[in-house]
């Protein structure tokens, strides 16, 4: 049901030209007025998409509620589900984001299987760490090898879907620098570009940024492990 309500609803309409008939049942059994017309319909089945661009961090685990909801509650999507933390599972804790690679493989494959392997491209992925500058060495480089890890877990994995015929074109890294986030500032950085705050805004390459650039020019992934704390 959270595959419904949160990813077919809008991946259906927008390669295949129409909704699920699994969501036209779940508004109808909870009386939610959806009011279309055949042209309106139409509209979107002659006007699918030709490419898709899909943000990619973290795995959304669910489960079957344990306890049942009020039936004079108003409808949420989470009536059919509940959060569920996988044991053993690898964290960021900046974020509180699970570790998963296997996401970048089980999508792409996903989008062959199901959707006709629409071309598409990886929009977003990337990792944020809070109070980054722990990392700095004495020469002020950051020293991110988490980063670099999580970056070439998870290429290696869209690889092995694209060498299985996943028709992924590209991988989009967020972020080239720390950026702002309008809900948090700089608390979380992304980058391969390290922002000095605290020095006029200064640029420089932490050492994802050096490794980064070693891949694209050499073209060759090696997968680097660390233990996340």
């Amino acid at each position: 049901m959270y595959d419904l309500l949160y990813n077919r609803i809008f991946l259906d309409p927008l390669v295949k030209g129409e909704y699920p008939d699994e969501l036209f049942d779940v508004l109808a059994k909870h009386a939610i007025p959806f009011e279309y017309s055949n042209e309106e319909l139409l509209i979107i089945k002659e006007n699918t998409v030709d490419y898709l661009g899909i943000n990619l961090y973290f795995p959304k685990r669910v489960r079957s509620p344990r306890y049942e909801w009020n039936k004079e509650t108003p409808f949420h999507p989470e009536y059919y589900y509940e959060e569920f933390s996988l044991p053993g599972r690898r964290m960021n804790t900046s974020r509180g984001w699970e570790i998963f690679p296997q996401i970048m493989y089980d999508m792409a494959m996903r989008l062959k299987s199901e959707y006709g392997n629409i071309p598409w491209f990886v929009a977003e992925s990337g990792m944020g760490i809070e109070q980054e500058e722990r990392f700095a060495d004495s020469k002020g480089t950051i020293q991110d090898d988490y980063r670099i890890s999580y970056i070439s877990e998870h290429l290696s994995s869209l690889l092995d879907a694209v060498h299985e015929g996943a028709n992924c074109n590209g991988y989009m890294l967020w972020a080239f620098t720390d950026c702002v986030s309008p809900m948090n500032a700089f608390k979380n950085r992304y980058g391969l570009v390290r922002i000095d705050l605290e020095d006029d805004k200064k640029r420089s390459l932490k050492q994802s940024g050096y490794w980064y650039r070693d891949l694209i020019q050499s073209k060759r992934l090696e997968v680097v492990e660390h233990t996340y704390k």
